[in-house]
């Protein structure tokens, strides 16, 4: 590493809007970084209606060589990401990190630990951490799905096509500066930006999980609502994104994405049915069964069986059940 260069070893990508009460803080969890190389931060405002900008635009006046505010002329969530990407290009920097306004990091030794472990590690294309979540009144989560304790440190693009939840948070990324550019069409309306990170970079290389966190993320309660409709309208997305990545990436991994859409194709067989009953439950199985035959290259009979009674006949399996708890004394 060439300490004295001019260009920053690492540049950090943060988009924001109306996060007021948080961006102080998001920035200086990155100023405060540790390192033994340059970094530039790079804020994305986005025509606030609060005072972000004015916040954003004060600590690029105090630290002009660390911070620039990129500022878009109307608010677009498009244009704010495209901008970026750009200055990221532009920066000539070798490593990417990202923080969102709302979000901050915990660790001061952030960079310098995914930084030294890439550069001892050609292999790897990306790094992520353990996340802590917390509520806008700052009381942690400890049950959220983003909260977990992930079994080993080495991660492949398996991992990340067949996980059923987003390993590896936005805030906790640190990455080599591989992505393409500009970036598809698809990304700026994917569903989740997460999964298509992770994806997109582990098919440059393995992933190294540090299970210690080293960042926050603040959980709004005004976030999406869970409805039914809701969820429906989510996973139809991701599976969207799914394919897009399917085919951008040439079906290289197509195995393994019709595999997520099977076992995707399962759980709306199934779980989406709980609360259907007579007639809804009916033309809920004649929607979603074909899809579940269309990713299965092999049919399982005695599976296909199972769910039809799950569906239509749960009384057989109560009483299958309850002879053999007889049987074995249960």
């Amino acid at each position: 590493m060439d300490n004295n260069s001019e260009l920053p070893l690492v540049a950090i990508l943060m988009v924001t809007y109306n996060h007021e009460k948080y961006i102080a803080q998001a920035i200086e969890s990155i100023l405060s970084q540790q390192t033994g190389f340059r970094f530039k931060l790079f804020v994305g405002e986005d025509c606030s209606k609060d005072n972000t900008r004015a916040i954003c635009l004060e600590y690029e006046r105090k630290y002009p060589d660390n911070l620039q505010v990129i500022c878009t002329k109307e608010n677009s969530l498009r244009q704010n990401a495209t901008n970026m990407w750009a200055a990221c290009v532009e920066s000539g920097a070798r490593y990417i990190a990202m923080c969102e306004g709302d979000d901050y990091w915990t660790d001061t030794h952030k960079l310098q630990k995914q930084v030294d472990f890439l550069e001892t590690n050609p292999d790897f294309s990306f790094s992520f951490s353990a996340i802590e979540v917390i509520t806008e009144k700052n009381i942690a989560l400890v049950d959220s799905k983003m909260d977990k304790k992930l079994d080993r440190e080495v991660f492949t693009i398996e991992d990340f096509i067949l996980s059923y939840t987003n390993l590896a948070h936005t805030a906790t990324l640190l990455f080599r500066s591989i992505l393409p550019y500009p970036m598809p069409e698809f990304y700026y309306k994917a569903f989740s930006g997460d999964v298509f990170l992770s994806i997109i970079l582990a098919d440059k290389g393995k992933a190294k999980y540090f299970p210690e966190p080293m960042a926050v993320y603040r959980n709004h309660a005004g976030g999406v609502t869970k409805t039914e409709e809701r969820r429906r309208y989510s996973n139809g997305k991701l599976m969207e994104l799914y394919h897009n990545l399917d085919e951008y990436l040439g079906f290289k991994y197509h195995k393994l994405f019709r595999k997520r859409f099977l076992e995707n194709a399962r759980v709306q067989l199934i779980f989406e049915a709980r609360d259907k009953k007579g007639l809804a439950r009916l033309k809920h199985y004649f929607k979603t069964f074909p899809e579940y035959l269309k990713f299965s290259d092999k049919i399982n009979w005695k599976e296909v069986a199972y769910y039809h009674c799950i569906l239509f006949f749960p009384f057989l399996l109560r009483f299958f059940k309850k002879e053999r708890d007889n049987k074995t004394g249960v």
